[in-house]
């Protein structure tokens, strides 16, 4: 390759790197503002700066700029959102996509922006300290959610599960999926956090499953479980918040509390290099959240699956498999039966 053409591709990957982060913060922006909302059907800039009382240079400006990186489109004068911008907005999954942009840019960039002090033995800061954070990543973790009751099923014993638990269950939306989805089942779910247990109990009833649900506050680890066996216990998206070193003893609670022939179902996004998850963008995208997940002191990477396997083959599950939830298996369920 010539020493040219080589210089204009590195100037390009420059200018794609400078430009996603541009479109962050158009997205954003165009969000907060109100803009997207206004640009639902044609209309033209002199109509929306009226309409929004914004100044009319800068809103030519982000016109321009969202043109530029595709989020409108221009008609006869008029702008329009284009079909991603649309789908950003109408998905069924729309509020975990806004919180996910928010997570890039609230929570991701400023730890990176960290980093080169954290690389010099910085002391990591607390998960969790901003109010904000905890919530945000919920919502964000609801972008899978649909897909992840619809792989559950792909795994052996889930569908006939009656008894189900779900461990560090959050808000409670994958607790109230499940329900709505088996109605012969009935779940318990765990959470440590009082006023998002509270929360919980909220979208149990707002789901219609309040009868079929319980929540309860406390720590698995030590929380009061003496309701019987569980055809199925769910882990989804929370093993990076134990430790290594904790794992044998989490996968024996969990092992204390499944019924004969019984399910874990452990989801957790995966570092992996297979050639869809590359395509698809899922592969960086794992890795960054890896890097950002061990920038905090209270949290820890992205499971070695290898190991998890061995882990739980140790505590004593007799069989062991994977299901994608995501294409590219960039974020998947592990799962265990007992004997």
């Amino acid at each position: 390759m010539s020493s040219r053409l080589e210089q204009l591709l590195h100037a390009r990957r420059l200018t794609g790197l400078l430009d996603a982060y541009a479109g962050l913060g158009l997205l954003r922006a165009g969000l907060r503002a109100g803009l997207l909302e206004a640009l639902r059907e044609p209309v033209t800039e002199a109509e929306l700066a009226a309409r929004l009382n914004a100044a009319p240079d800068l809103l030519a400006a982000w016109l321009r700029a969202a043109e530029a990186q595709g989020f409108v489109r221009r008609h006869d004068g008029a702008f329009e959102l284009a079909p991603f911008t649309r789908w950003l907005l109408d998905a069924s999954e729309a509020p975990a996509l806004r919180a996910l942009l928010d997570q890039a840019a609230l929570g991701w960039a400023p730890r990176f922006e960290d980093l080169p002090r954290l690389l010099k033995g910085a002391e990591r800061p607390l998960y969790g300290a901003s109010a904000e954070e905890g919530p945000r990543m919920a919502t964000a973790w609801r972008f899978l959610e649909e897909r992840a009751v619809r792989a559950l099923g792909h795994i052996p014993g889930v569908r006939n599960a009656r008894r189900v638990l779900d461990v560090g269950c959050g808000h409670g939306t994958m607790l109230a999926a499940f329900l709505a989805r088996y109605r012969d089942a009935q779940g318990v779910g765990v959470e440590r956090d009082l006023f998002v247990a509270e929360a919980a109990r909220r979208q149990l009833r707002e789901a219609g499953v309040e009868r079929r649900g319980e929540i309860v506050a406390g720590d698995f680890m030590t929380a009061d479980l003496h309701r019987g066996s569980f055809d199925l216990i769910l882990v989804d998206n929370s093993l990076h918040y134990f430790s290594p070193a904790q794992h044998a003893a989490l996968f024996r609670r969990v092992l204390a509390h499944l019924s004969p022939g019984g399910v874990l179902a452990l989801q957790t996004v995966v570092v992996s290099g297979d050639t869809l998850g590359r395509l698809l963008g899922g592969s960086s995208l794992a890795a960054s959240f890896d890097l950002y997940l061990r920038c905090h002191r209270n949290l820890y990477g992205l499971p070695d699956l290898a190991r998890v396997t061995e882990e739980l083959r140790d505590a004593g599950f007799s069989s062991t498999g994977e299901v994608a939830v995501l294409p590219g298996g960039t974020s998947r369920y592990v799962w265990a039966r007992t004997g």
